[in-house]
């Protein structure tokens, strides 16, 4: 898939409705950045009224610090998958050519939904920091080997740990560009449950990684701006929406031929 193309198609998808997008784009980033401004404003408070040293923000010397941490922490869990995923529903409304979408607030009412979305969010963190934890590990223990003066057979040890590390995050990296499809393929699969959706998430982005890569790095220095962030947000967005709906439509043409050469074989045969 050549993103000129898709972006160019997509431009086209949004034409009058960039600001309709936007503000649906907004919510969750608003909501995001709202949670992550008022913790950030609690604990500047905590510093200035407090007795507490600003390390212990970084390594929870403090304990109201660490229980605002978790309390935070939990909120944007339970809050924030329902809102990307009732973003990514909308997107696939809109990909799919449906003209009248139901209003965001079915999603937000809905606690199947819900549900579903917060348990898919669980399990892509859960897979992501399990891979995540060899990477740091091998990393660690070879940069410890070098600033101990590491010389013959442990200067190896700690160049091929720290290259396992390198080709572990590369992996990754790859496995998290792969799950980000799971918030449009649990609208796209209804049915299936949130742990399934995560899965299936890994075999339908497979080879087909670069893709969300490729808008990422066309898209993430002009969003960076700020100032153009509200042009191109809906854009990158409905981009990313649009490809995921092309790839459902080639599974679902290759297995329909699937089944008509199958079925042919068998007539063929009897």
């Amino acid at each position: 898939m050549k993103i000129r193309e898709l972006t160019g198609y997509s431009r086209k998808l949004i034409k009058g409705r960039r600001c309709e997008i936007f503000l649906i784009c907004l919510l969750p980033i608003g909501t995001e950045l709202f949670l992550r401004t008022a913790e950030a404003a609690l604990y500047c408070l905590m510093l200035y009224f407090g007795n507490i040293r600003p390390i212990d923000l970084f390594i929870g010397g403090n304990a109201e610090q660490a229980v605002l941490s978790v309390v935070f922490s939990l909120l944007r869990f339970l809050v924030m998958p329902p809102l990307w995923c009732g973003l990514a529903a909308r997107l696939m409304m809109l990909a799919d050519g449906i003209d009248e979408p139901p209003a965001f607030s079915r999603f937000l009412l809905s606690g199947k939904f819900i549900l579903r979305s917060i348990s898919a969010a669980f399990f892509v963190r859960l897979i992501s920091a399990l891979l995540l934890v060899p990477v740091v590990v091998s990393a660690a223990y070879g940069i410890n080997l070098l600033s101990d003066g590491a010389e013959g057979s442990e200067l190896i040890a700690a160049v091929n740990l720290i290259a396992l590390s390198l080709a572990l995050g590369i992996f990754w990296v790859s496995v998290r560009l792969g799950l980000t499809s799971v918030p449009f393929l649990l609208w796209r699969n209804r049915e299936r449950s949130a742990f399934g959706t995560v899965l299936f998430s890994l075999r339908f982005m497979r080879q087909r990684r670069n893709m969300p890569l490729k808008l990422i790095l066309t898209y993430m220095p002009l969003v960076l701006t700020i100032v153009a962030a509200p042009y191109f947000i809906p854009e990158w967005a409905a981009s990313y929406a649009v490809g995921i709906s092309i790839f459902f439509k080639e599974d679902e043409t290759a297995d329909e031929r699937a089944c008509i050469h199958s079925g042919y074989r068998k007539s063929t045969a009897a």
